[in-house]
């Protein structure tokens, strides 16, 4: 003869261990498991593990909080920051050994991660002022490991045909 069960938690528990025991073999696949038992005519107890939901919404390389290579939104930031920065100098440092007098660099620009340290940086509005005239053009950097690879868009100066000193 079995002794009937008095109390709800004991019969949930009874009902449960198998579940227990299932449910973290079920999960090494990489999909939910569900158990559901039926306790009455109106209470269920379902059990649910897995992280299906996970890998089919964001892809098998995903970590929360990190981009593609690994970093922080803080970190991308950092970097980019510095990056745009560099391209700045390099900009100018290209355009006096050019000749150009002055440079201003607006401050409309778009960033593009294209590495774990690498960044490729447009500049859309950039005025050189030359002696004569003044150009405003778009120039594009590419940054690896902090420092400026190639520098894009700087035009030549304007050299005129006309009366030479002869030096």
């Amino acid at each position: 003869m079995m002794k009937p069960i008095k109390s709800l938690g004991a019969a949930v528990v009874a009902l449960a261990a198998p579940a227990l025991f299932t449910l973290p073999a079920a999960a090494d696949t990489r999909s939910v498991a569900k158990i559901e038992t039926l306790l009455g005519s109106d209470t269920t107890l379902t059990l649910a593990i897995g992280s299906g939901y996970d890998d089919y919404h964001r892809g098998g390389g995903y970590r929360r909080g990190l981009n593609q290579y690994g970093q922080t939104d803080w970190e991308v930031r950092e970097l980019s920051r510095d990056a745009v920065q560099a391209c700045r100098q390099a900009v100018r440092y290209e355009a006096r050994q050019l000749g150009y007098r002055d440079v201003e660099i607006d401050d409309d620009l778009y960033v593009r991660q294209i590495g774990p340290r690498g960044f490729f940086v447009t500049l859309d509005e950039v005025e050189f002022e030359g002696r004569r005239r003044d150009v405003e053009t778009r120039v594009s950097c590419e940054i690896r490991r902090g420092s400026v690879v190639s520098v894009e868009g700087i035009p030549y100066p304007y050299k005129s045909k006309g009366y030479s000193r002869g030096w």
